[in-house]
């Protein structure tokens, strides 16, 4: 949040850390969310024809973020809080040690779905700044190699809508659909990016069935050629004239409401008891952490709460199976979810994981450089350092990807010798970048003079 935006809020140093953080997340919420919690979605099935649903390969149900309410309950979703503890005394946050102006944010457990209701919101933005990292990774490679990495925009695609409507009712339709349309951009100057399926569209207080493609693409778009080859679609630039101000926020504002296609599997493709053993020991089967089209598969972790529970001598940490949702357990794993993906420079066979580092991160603040405390309370002044493990990936082109993982090794063991990371080593090395150098580029394109605009108003005000 901007200094503004807090002084709404009424925000002065001596408020209350939990009342603050309440009205700081009730802000930060975006406001499309409220409209895709309130408002109803038409139903998106379409068969004028009445066509058997036995002739429709893998067919898809589709439904809207957030749409799963009993999700929060099952996985405990929400606010973090010291066993015992009632109202807002005992909420865990997360503050700057100098000033809660600089950093603060309540602790909260998190499934990362957009089918949660209470982790919606987070869901989204993780989902833009995971987008935006690998917008990012390209672009610098090119800048390292010289090579012209294009300009990025905002684009809406809208095919006829009856045939829209019937292609989607299909998982292999809608799938065959999508790629042909990747290509078809990329012929007309798109080198690359990723598109955003939305079935409704907001009219009159109700979500109606409206298909249309969201796409941030990489390059110029020669939109009368596309439109010569397909007539009776829409396509055009948001904000045609101006840049796109965020990769980001683009994402996490289209995904609020982006569609979230279920279609049914073979029910001997999941193995039950590797899925039950990884629920009771997280992490079991980490070797196979990846899902469809090397996106990340969640995996089961152990909470806080659990972690009380087991002091107890019950919850899943000692194997009780008392509460364990058995109907869940049984049908969650037949209804795949249809995945969005990178497409032409962005693509996952462009792009390719050479290395991997991890280590333990103290979190800082990006105001002022002190660290980020875990506060139990508002009686806790001291807090504990807030911390987490840091995965860091070193990413290259594919067609350098050979040559740097025979390097690569001699570098490493250079780097142990020095007491450095790969993180520290890549931005000056030009076929490879890094999470923390992308995480570190974007951050300093954000503003970090919060504080000093904030002691400038007060004195303003005192003089006044």
């Amino acid at each position: 949040m901007d200094l503004q935006e807090l002084l709404d809020l009424g925000y002065t140093e001596e408020m209350d850390p939990d009342e603050l953080e309440l009205r700081i997340a009730e802000r930060n919420e975006h406001p499309v969310i409220q409209y895709v919690k309130m408002f109803p979605f038409e139903d998106a099935y379409y068969n004028p024809d009445d066509v058997p649903i036995c002739d429709i390969p893998e067919p898809l149900t589709w439904v809207a973020p957030g749409h799963d309410l009993q999700r929060p309950k099952r996985l405990r979703c929400g606010p973090v809080r010291i066993k015992g503890s009632t109202g807002e005394k005992g909420r865990l946050f997360v503050s700057c040690s100098n000033s809660r102006f600089h950093y603060l944010r309540g602790k909260n457990n998190h499934c990362w779905s957009p089918k949660c209701p209470v982790c919606l919101n987070d869901s989204c933005l993780r989902t833009g700044t995971r987008i935006e990292m690998r917008y990012v990774e390209y672009r610098l490679l090119c800048e390292k190699q010289g090579i012209e990495h294009g300009n990025v925009g905002h684009w809406i695609i809208s095919p006829p809508q009856d045939q829209m409507r019937w292609i989607m009712q299909s998982h292999v339709w809608f799938n065959r659909f999508r790629r042909r349309l990747q290509q078809d951009l990329c012929k007309v100057g798109c080198l690359g990016g990723r598109l955003v399926f939305h079935p409704w569209r907001m009219k009159d207080c109700t979500w109606e069935n409206g298909p249309h493609f969201h796409g941030v693409l990489i390059g110029f778009l020669d939109t009368k050629a596309f439109l010569d080859t397909h007539p009776g679609w829409v396509i055009k630039k948001v904000h045609s004239k101006d840049e796109l101000q965020s990769i980001r926020l683009t994402f996490a504002y289209l995904t609020t409401h982006e569609g979230i296609g279920l279609y049914e599997r073979n029910p001997t493709s999941d193995d039950y008891t590797s899925k039950i053993l990884n629920y009771y020991l997280p992490g079991l089967n980490s070797n196979d952490d990846t899902g469809q089209n090397g996106s990340e598969k969640r995996m089961f972790r152990y909470t806080e709460e659990d972690q009380a529970d087991e002091v107890l001598g019950k919850g899943r940490m000692v194997g009780e199976i008392g509460n364990f949702d058995w109907l869940g357990y049984a049908m969650e794993p037949q209804f795949s979810q249809i995945s969005d993906n990178y497409f032409g420079v962005l693509a996952n066979n462009m792009i390719k994981t050479v290395d991997r580092e991890s280590y333990r991160v103290t979190r800082t603040c990006t105001q002022c450089g002190g660290t980020l405390n875990v506060y139990s309370g508002i009686c806790d002044q001291c807090g504990e350092a807030a911390s987490h493990i840091f995965e860091n990936k070193v990413r290259a082109f594919a067609r350098d990807a050979p040559y740097v993982k025979e390097v690569l090794p001699g570098l490493k063991d250079s780097l142990r010798i020095d007491g450095c990371t790969m993180g520290d080593l890549t931005p000056d090395v030009a076929m490879i970048v890094s999470d923390k150098e992308v995480m570190d580029n974007i951050a300093s394109s954000r503003p970090k003079d919060a504080m000093a605009e904030y002691q400038r108003h007060v004195a303003a005000r005192k003089i006044a």
